[in-house]
């Protein structure tokens, strides 16, 4: 099984490579993956990949003949010219700029957008912004019609800015049950499924803020919260008029418990 094996429509992953060949070989698993969805991929390598796009093209077709033969399917993007566009992080810039490139695929005939991008483009915004920006881009992915993987070079970015880059995504490639949310009922109930613990906790944490008074937080297809998950919960509901938290027996009683606590919860231990 690949690392890209788990990935489906609307994930949003981190990850960390530490050379050319470790981000050439991730981005060729998503393409894969991309293709049997029927989505347009889209590259935005670094290095001599972002200056020989045709040469990364054909680095890309000889290591796959999945890639090889999905011609135009797939793409690759400067991110000089897309991310970096405005000489700065623009968050409404890129916002804008996935949304469109999610609109287009669609409109020509795609099931989506899939994107792999190396993250250097970012290697001179500030790290909390740059940190933030993913965190809160949660509403990109609601439809499911955009998917991307964001990979941080460790020989760019300190190791602590890549663990909480991880940290400000949903999901990892090693994740099997990675953290995935939907809106239903008109935008009034958030359903998540998958875990919450260490590895996604800022991505969870926004998810939270996304809440509004009279939503619905449905919990019932998570498979595991983190006792600081249960604690935000807590603290969101004190925070919100009218938020209602659909859970499970067992996590009804869990959220009593962190409730009686005062809404705090001590570090560490998960829940199944």
């Amino acid at each position: 099984m690949t690392a890209a094996a788990c990935l489906r429509p609307g994930d949003h992953v981190g990850a960390a490579f530490d050379s050319a060949d470790a981000f050439t070989e991730t981005t060729i698993a998503v393409a894969e993956r991309a293709i049997a969805a029927s989505a347009r991929m889209l590259i935005f390598p670094g290095g001599a990949g972002r200056d020989d796009p045709a040469g990364y093209r054909r680095l890309c077709d000889r290591r796959s003949p999945v890639v090889a033969a999905a011609g135009d399917q797939i793409g690759l993007g400067d991110s000089r010219q897309v991310q970096w566009a405005p000489g700065r992080l623009d968050p409404e810039h890129l916002t804008q700029a996935y949304t469109a490139a999610t609109r287009q695929a669609v409109a020509d005939g795609f099931t989506g957008l899939w994107v792999s991008v190396d993250m250097t483009w970012a290697a001179g915004a500030d790290p909390d912004a740059l940190i933030a920006f993913e965190a809160d881009s949660s509403a990109l992915f609601t439809a499911g019609e955009l998917t991307a993987v964001c990979q941080y070079d460790t020989r760019v970015f300190a190791r602590p800015h890549v663990t909480a880059a991880g940290q400000a995504h949903p999901a990892g490639l090693a994740n099997r049950s990675p953290l995935r949310h939907r809106l239903t009922e008109e935008g009034r109930t958030m359903a998540l499924s998958g875990e919450v613990d260490l590895a996604n906790t800022t991505a969870f944490a926004a998810l939270l803020r996304r809440l509004r008074p009279g939503h619905t937080l449905d919990l019932t297809a998570t498979t595991f919260l983190d006792l600081r998950a249960l604690a935000a919960i807590a603290r969101r509901q004190t925070e919100l008029i009218d938020l209602k938290v659909r859970t499970t027996p067992s996590q009804c009683g869990l959220l009593d418990l962190i409730r009686d606590a005062g809404g705090s919860a001590p570090a560490g231990g998960r829940l199944q």
